[in-house]
């Protein structure tokens, strides 16, 4: 379909009269138009439409009507209904009353040319500028962050289950693909143990009789991958995305037996069921689902789930709606300090960095702090922790405690002895310094007792800036300006909140992380026009709920 750019007009004056004889006390789309206008325009999705072709529809009205979509929660069935019967969508997207809209697959094909085009950011960054410009929206201010977890839009499989959807999803690629040479190759006896999904099947019951079921699994899938590899076969069949990801999930939960024959079919495959005492790949590397390789098993705590994980960033000044600045869909096993860096990046190319950024201890790290520094960002959260016995027990000598000469790189114990020897150590790609006290020192020490379990103090220092920088950071923490102005961080849980539970933020609608990506940026810029014509209707920003006892000791006692 082909573009042909239309200028954006007024509302027009029949759809204007009855839609304020419709709400004369007043209606956020309503506030929205006069305050905002159009918000987006046809230029600016220009590259996502060929020169040539059928005309598409107006992408600006698209783009405002997919964010009102997400604002309700609506199909795209119902939209493109709301479009067409509802005034005050029409009077926010500029339509006559007589206007018929359009078909509700248009928005589905909209979100694919905005995906395809690397476009998912474009609809909150417009409104953002948007916001910039008309000063309700300022840079170097406070904002804060959390995540959430996302559910993926496929089963929750267990490995059994996984391997056998994995199998089950190449054969009927194959099938599609290559229906001929599938049916020379194939086994008669796949029909009945792939012809339904994984958890239709009955299980044998044991640990025995469970093994051999998974190994018959590993022997079939086996003999499909020797076929496909087998020379003569066409290269393409070994390219299909179903059979590269059975080479990659067999690899991951069967062994080969040393003799098994690398041609030929005559003697049966002797594969194993690979154990936890073997260990497997890391979840990031795992393939949890045939049908969205993206999604990773995950676990924070006391939840379990397998999709993605979501990041918000909202402002949070006073004087100014808090809108969301930036979403960040991250792979599930990602933890939150390694997702701060692209926040920081993204937030910098906006021209939306904030001097003060709030965010929970999952964030904070040595390293997150030196680096938000230096951007001239000050990460505000709680620092993390010494765990060492010294400093859970309150009374043995912590790092603290000792004197550090960084620039002779000698470590002084409070008892006055030096240490023995300073040098580097690298584990996981981080770089640390091992201080190792003399035995001859701390063997004979009256205070050993409070200060080593072992023959000699052992310390483990980070480089000079994160050292200090993290001693700063408690420091800072034990002061009670800190606790009040790490109150202000609390609201956004609010935010994702109301994001699960309205909006159904930790749902992904879609497979693939960029598409997931686009639905939560999507939802962010659907809560920011929420917020802004709550905002131009004068509407105050919601409280921190109290329960009743807490209202009653707070409240001032009567004279």
């Amino acid at each position: 379909m082909s573009l042909r750019p239309t200028v954006s007009g007024d509302v027009p004056t029949s759809t204007a009269t009855v839609a304020r004889a419709a709400f004369p006390q007043g209606n956020p789309y309503l506030l929205l138009r006069d305050h905002l206008g159009t918000i987006f325009t046809d230029a600016q999705f220009a590259p996502l439409f060929a020169h040539r072709g059928q005309p598409a529809e107006c992408p600006w009205r698209l783009a405002l009507a997919t964010l009102l979509q997400f604002a309700e929660n609506l199909s795209d069935r119902r939209a493109a209904d709301a479009v067409r019967g509802r005034i005050d969508w029409k009077y926010l997207l500029g339509l006559e009353l007589t206007d018929p809209g359009f078909d509700a697959s248009v928005l589905s094909e909209f979100r694919g040319r905005l995906v395809a085009g690397g476009a998912e950011e474009q609809l909150l960054d417009t409104l953002l500028a948007l916001c910039r410009d008309l000063k309700l929206l300022n840079a170097r201010g406070r904002q804060r962050t959390d995540s959430t977890h996302v559910l993926g839009a496929v089963r929750f499989l267990n490995r059994l289950e996984c391997v056998t959807e994995t199998l089950r999803a190449a054969l009927n690629a194959l099938a599609t693909a290559a229906p001929e040479w599938l049916r020379a190759e194939a086994d008669p006896a796949w029909l009945e143990r792939y012809d339904r999904r994984a958890g239709d099947h009955e299980v044998p019951q044991g640990a025995a009789k469970r093994r051999a079921y998974a190994e018959q699994i590993g022997r079939d899938g086996h003999q499909l991958l020797t076929a496909i590899m087998a020379p003569g076969v066409p290269i393409w069949l070994r390219q299909i995305p179903a059979v590269e990801l059975l080479r990659q999930a067999w690899v991951q939960n069967f062994c080969l037996m040393d003799d098994v024959p690398t041609t030929g079919m005559e003697a049966p495959l002797r594969v194993r069921w690979r154990t936890d005492q073997e260990g497997f790949p890391p979840s990031l590397l795992m393939v949890d689902s045939p049908y969205d390789p993206e999604v990773h098993y995950a676990r924070k705590q006391s939840t379990i789930w397998i999709g993605y994980k979501v990041h918000l960033t909202e402002t949070c000044d006073e004087g100014g709606p808090h809108l969301i600045t930036h979403v960040e869909t991250t792979l599930a096993p990602v933890v939150d300090r390694d997702a701060l860096e692209d926040i920081h990046e993204a937030l910098e190319a906006e021209g939306l960095l904030p001097d003060t950024h709030l965010a929970d201890a999952g964030y904070v790290a040595a390293d997150q702090l030196v680096a938000s520094r230096k951007k001239g960002v000050t990460l505000l959260g709680p620092a993390p922790k010494d765990y060492q016995w010294q400093a859970r027990s309150g009374e043995g000598f912590t790092v603290q405690d000792f004197l550090l000469d960084w620039d002779r790189e000698v470590a002084t114990c409070p008892v006055g002895h030096q240490s023995k020897s300073w040098g580097p150590d690298y584990h996981q790609g981080r770089t640390t310094f091992k201080v190792r006290f003399s035995t001859r020192d701390c063997r004979p020490c009256p205070l050993k007792t409070q200060c080593t379990r072992s023959g000699r103090r052992l310390l483990t220092l980070r480089p000079r800036e994160e050292h200090d920088t993290l001693e700063a950071a408690r420091q800072r923490e034990a002061q009670l300006a800190f606790s009040k102005e790490y109150r202000q961080r609390a609201g956004i849980e609010g935010t994702i909140s109301a994001g699960v539970g309205v909006l159904h933020l930790r749902r992904s609608r879609y497979i693939g992380l960029a598409k997931t990506h686009l639905q939560h940026v999507l939802t962010a810029a659907a809560m920011n026009l929420i917020r802004l014509g709550a905002w131009f209707a004068g509407t105050p920003l919601a409280r921190t709920r109290q329960s009743a006892f807490t209202r009653l000791m707070m409240a001032p006692v009567p004279a």
